[in-house]
């Protein structure tokens, strides 16, 4: 599922709930409705009940899924039988939302749902089950993945779970729900895409439980030996013939599912792909994947196409840009504009002979180009291919695709194609597509902080070719077609870094207070996709995170915005997780640095006190975090009840036999959820309280991250988000700067040979990292920004306040100008953000961090960057 897709469907410019949207196009309710009865809406769907209708905690579950042109038949139907039987049911309200829930990229743990009956007891449901399967004979739906089918039905779904009545909260802020098993133990109800049963619950609805499949998948004639990838709309493998022993790539297409807001369904759209695959095949042999083979089994489509040997552009790109690499030099920045030459005049020469039989690709991005081991190019996944003389298809891959207005005005039938070539060129240079799309005019600041990497001239003309022509615009005009504010690209922005360091402070200061609205239900402040899954006042997501930014940097919060979180605080303190990040903890230190020190110590007293703080470790959501927030609290007051309660938390620490199992999930690494963060917390403990004791227990946790982190071929050292994953991350959140920047601490404080050899290689690979995708504080330039400069303070030397200053610059490029101000795209780079993870907030608070520190001359603030407003 795309990150935040959900969210970035109810407005242009923020993450909404899917319910904010304004239009979600025709609404469904049943034709026949009982005298009395109405409907209630609760999220995306219509609940129905009446008299009779109470809800159990948990109970076999009927689920009824349906084509989108028979969805208002099979609905009627679904409505005449609960009615008459009495029993609560809930449909999906609207058509946006029944295409979002089948949608291509939701989640598969959804999927295929359109009516959810809610029985009372066994007895009911079967003979709901019965009812619901004759009066729906015949018709068809998508198959529901978390369910069994009763019987022959089509339609007709059942599992056993929760109903919605009871949850638990976990360390991360989201709720999963809980159904007793077999022995009546409360266990997670698991709404995975597979039907499943807690353990002592048998199906009464079989004669004979299935058996679960043994030994190899077989598709007719095709082993099945690797999945590459699972979505809502059918999977693609990798696959051998048994035939002839080829291996062969297997897309699947499953039936009514799948869709896209046009509203065409996967198998639609397999069996356009094997039509084009085949014409293509015959006009322009090698220009697509030989199709082999198209097939129905069971009721999934299956296209069986040549197996295209190498990898992905997106993968070749991450292991070869010299932006990722430490071992760069002239000679290699070159090499590697030479094989992005190379291979773009392959993309020209596909996609020409594509063109010269008639066809358009339509959707070029990354993952649909494959780098051969030879070094050429194959284009692949031919889905949204289509004939000129057709309306271009309308599916495609964010920042690679035109902007609707190109598109209808644009008198080129292969616009999108020449559109999707640039954003690739531009891709090779630097992950920069979306602010692009948003901010041409800061492709002119992206082209000076390449100068160690500088792309030629053709490739870069290639790059920003659908990007207005900034060095024609006029000095003074203002707007998205210039940099955020009056900035020479092409001077030196290290000449006058606090300038440009506190110009930007400023403008995104402003921006952040623009974009508040303190009478808005949803948030104070636009957050990530996150902050609706657990809570819009916390630290990361919430209000707390930009008004702990705001104050840090000097900036005076408007008293509506203070009395919104402190309101907002107190409704939400049951139900909030103690963590830092997303409960009680984080934002008790904000409320404390606002005055509220009642309110503070009530907060962290919850989080002490929380179950989750018994069970979590890590510094995000579990002991850790609440011990750091006890500390600042100390720091603030200096009140020794408040260090007692931090050495508690240390000690607690210390006595877990195995931290392993209070870390986040997978034997998780880095600074959020691994050992990273409880030795972060231990190292200032021991600071505060003179105690070796604690820097020793962190020093041996640190070498235990140590021992999680991997080499790059090229010298450094990284780390990985969890034992499930081998990609090397180098964010602060996930990633080897996390890791570093607590390294950092104790190499200054404690030292350690193994901590010391260690850290050079994980800030080389930090160092070189600088040209991310976002701006932001958990995974963008911001948590970069914000370890070198700490790493500069503790270590000192020029080229480590070079790196800083540098990073801290180049913040600049990422700036949107707004209305007033400046704004930040964040999680995932499809809407502006203003929280602490992601947005504006976390680019203030390392700003701030520079501007404040030692490694700028004069830097720090006298005065408040902005003056309060209102």
């Amino acid at each position: 599922m795309l990150e935040g897709f959900a969210e970035a469907l109810a407005d242009r410019e923020y993450y909404l709930p899917l319910t904010s949207v304004a239009d979600p196009g025709p609404r469904f309710a049943p034709r026949v409705v009982p005298p009395g009865l109405h409907g209630t809406a609760q999220g995306i769907w219509t609940v129905w009940g009446g008299p009779r209708t109470g809800l159990a905690e948990e109970g076999w579950k009927i689920h009824v899924s349906a084509r989108l042109d028979r969805a208002q038949h099979v609905l009627d139907t679904v409505a005449r039988v609960c009615f008459a039987e009495g029993v609560l049911f809930k449909h999906v309200s609207a058509r946006m939302f029944f295409l979002f829930l089948h949608h291509k990229h939701a989640g598969r743990a959804q999927s295929g749902k359109f009516c959810a009956v809610y029985p009372p007891d066994t007895e009911t449901a079967r003979r709901l089950l019965e009812l619901l399967r004759d009066a729906l004979d015949g018709e068809e739906g998508p198959y529901v993945l978390t369910d069994r089918r009763f019987r022959d039905s089509r339609t007709v779904h059942y599992r056993y779970g929760s109903f919605g009545s009871r949850s638990r909260l976990r360390a991360d802020g989201t709720r999963e729900g809980l159904v007793r098993d077999g022995s009546g133990r409360d266990v997670v109800d698991l709404r995975q895409p597979a039907f499943q049963l807690p353990a002592g619950i048998a199906d009464p609805f079989v004669e004979r439980e299935e058996q679960p499949h043994a030994g190899p998948i077989l598709i007719r004639d095709y082993e099945v030996t690797h999945a590459v990838r699972l979505s809502n709309a059918g999977g693609t493998y990798r696959a051998r013939d048994r035939r002839t022993g080829r291996t062969v790539f297997l897309k699947e297409a499953r039936a009514h599912n799948g869709l896209v807001f046009d509203g065409s369904d996967a198998q639609q759209r397999l069996r356009h792909e094997y039509r084009v695959l085949t014409e293509l095949h015959a006009a322009a042999p090698g220009v697509a994947p030989e199709p082999l083979e198209h097939f129905t089994e069971w009721e999934h489509d299956f296209l069986v196409t040549e197996y295209v040997e190498g990898q992905p552009l997106v993968g070749w790109l991450s292991r070869s840009s010299p932006l990722a690499r430490t071992d760069r030099t002239q000679g290699s920045v070159a090499a590697y504009y030479e094989a992005c030459r190379r291979l773009l005049a392959g993309l020209d020469d596909a996609l020409g002979r594509l063109h010269a039989v008639g066809y358009r690709f339509g959707d070029l991005s990354l993952g649909n180009v494959m780098v051969t081991p030879s070094g050429g190019v194959r284009l692949v996944d031919f889905e949204a291919a289509s004939a000129l003389s057709d309306t271009p298809s309308a599916l495609g891959t964010p920042g690679f695709t035109p902007p609707p207005g190109l598109l209808r005005d644009a008198a080129d039938p292969l616009v999108g194609d020449r559109y999707g070539m640039s954003a690739v060129a531009l891709s090779f240079v630097a992950p920069f597509n979306e602010t692009a799309a948003h901010a041409p005019g800061n492709l002119a600041l992206l082209r000076r902080d390449l100068a160690e990497v500088a792309p030629p001239q053709d490739l870069w003309q290639r790059a920003t070719a659908f990007h207005p022509a900034t060095q024609d615009l006029p000095r003074e005009q203002d707007g998205p077609g210039r940099p955020p504010f009056p900035a020479d690209p092409g001077a030196d922005p290290e000449a006058d870094s606090r300038g440009l360091l506190a110009r930007l402070a400023e403008e995104v200061a402003a921006g952040l207070l623009e974009t508040a609205d303190p009478d808005r239900p949803e948030w104070v402040f636009p957050p990530s996709p996150e902050a609706f899954r657990t809570n819009n006042v916390c630290l990361a997501y919430g209000t707390a995170g930009v008004v702990h930014a705001l104050r840090r940097a000097g900036v005076a919060v408007p008293a509506e915005i203070r009395e919104r979180l402190r309101r907002d605080t107190l409704a939400q303190r049951d139900a909030l997780p103690p963590g830092l990040l997303v409960g009680s903890a984080g934002i008790a230190g904000v409320l404390a640095g606002l005055g509220l020190l009642d309110e503070a110590v009530e907060l962290l007293r919850d989080a002490d006190r929380h179950p989750l703080t018994a069970s979590c470790a890590t510094l995000a959501g579990g002991r850790a975090g609440v011990g750091l927030g006890w500390l600042g609290l100390y720091r603030l007051t200096g009140e020794s009840g408040h260090l007692e309660r931090a050495a508690a938390a240390g000690r607690e620490l210390l006595r877990l036999p195995d931290p392993q199992a209070a870390l986040g999930e997978y034997d998780a690494r880095g600074l959020l959820h691994g050992r990273s963060g409880l030795a972060l917390f231990l190292h200032r403990l021991g600071r505060a309280t003179g105690e070796a004791r604690w820097l020793e227990a962190g020093r041996l946790l640190l070498h235990q991250e140590l021992d999680r982190t991997f080499p790059l071929d090229d010298g450094a050292l990284s780390v990985s988000d969890d034992a499930r994953l081998t990609r090397a991350m180098p964010y602060l959140a996930t990633g080897a700067a996390g890791v570093a920047a607590v390294l950092t601490r104790y190499a200054a404080t404690t030292p350690d040979e193994r901590c010391a050899a260690a850290l050079p290689r994980l800030v080389a690979g930090v160092r070189v990292s600088c040209a991310t995708k976002e701006a932001g504080l958990y995974r963008g330039l911001a948590g970069l920004s914000w370890f070198l400069t700490g790493h500069a303070e503790l270590t000192g030397g020029d080229a480590a306040r070079e790196d800083a200053v540098r990073a801290a610059t180049g913040l600049l490029k990422y700036a949107v100008p707004y209305r007033r101000g400046v704004r930040f795209l964040g999680a995932g780079s499809q809407r502006f953000t203003a929280d602490l993870a992601s947005g504006g907030a976390g680019v203030l608070l390392a700003l701030h961090r520079l501007l404040a520190g030692p490694l700028l001359a004069g830097s720090h603030h006298a005065r408040p960057l902005i003056p309060a407003a209102g």
